[in-house]
């Protein structure tokens, strides 16, 4: 009977001791499950990461194309632009031409003549031609008329000279 009190006794204070090691062993399959639990999850998340990763580096190798391309398109926009001739006709400055009494002139030497004032030089005359004029400029006289073989011809189209390759003639 001793024995069964001292068993009975023993087994008490034991009892306690093996409810806390079952508290125990019961936290600890908790823990594990819960640790299983979250490294699910942390794969999920990883593999989430390396999938905006990587979209991140698609789209990142799509805006640098982009951005080349449209180095490209305006590298070639230049080149036409600069390639381009100004459609545009260039602006000159308005010249007063003074409307004078009809007078003779006669070149000083060889000298350009041109399609207007400023214009493009279209043909050239030897020293010594003959001309007349009822308009000038500052600077260009218009030849309204020259002499061929010793007749007069009226100028058909515009036709400039400048000022410093002719000297007026005296008429008598």
């Amino acid at each position: 009977m001793k024995f069964l009190l001292v068993l009975i006794f023993v087994l008490n204070l034991y009892a306690d001791e093996i409810q806390r090691i079952d508290s125990i062993v019961e936290d600890i399959t908790k823990l594990r499950m819960n640790y299983q639990k979250s490294q699910k999850e942390i794969n999920i998340y990883k593999n989430r990461v390396k999938t905006l990763e990587n979209e991140l580096k698609i789209a990142n190798n799509l805006l640098k194309a982009k951005e080349n391309n449209i180095v490209k398109i305006k590298v070639k926009e230049v080149k036409c632009l600069n390639n381009q001739e100004n459609v545009f006709p260039k602006l000159k400055m308005r010249t007063k031409i003074i409307h004078t009494n009809a007078s003779a002139y006669r070149l000083n030497k060889n000298a350009p003549i041109y399609n207007d004032i400023n214009g493009m030089k279209i043909d050239e005359w030897e020293k010594g031609t003959s001309f007349t004029s009822n308009q000038k400029t500052d600077k260009f006289i218009k030849i309204t008329g020259y002499f061929k073989n010793r007749q007069w011809v009226k100028a058909e189209k515009p036709l400039w000279i400048d000022i410093n390759d002719a000297f007026k003639r005296d008429v008598k």
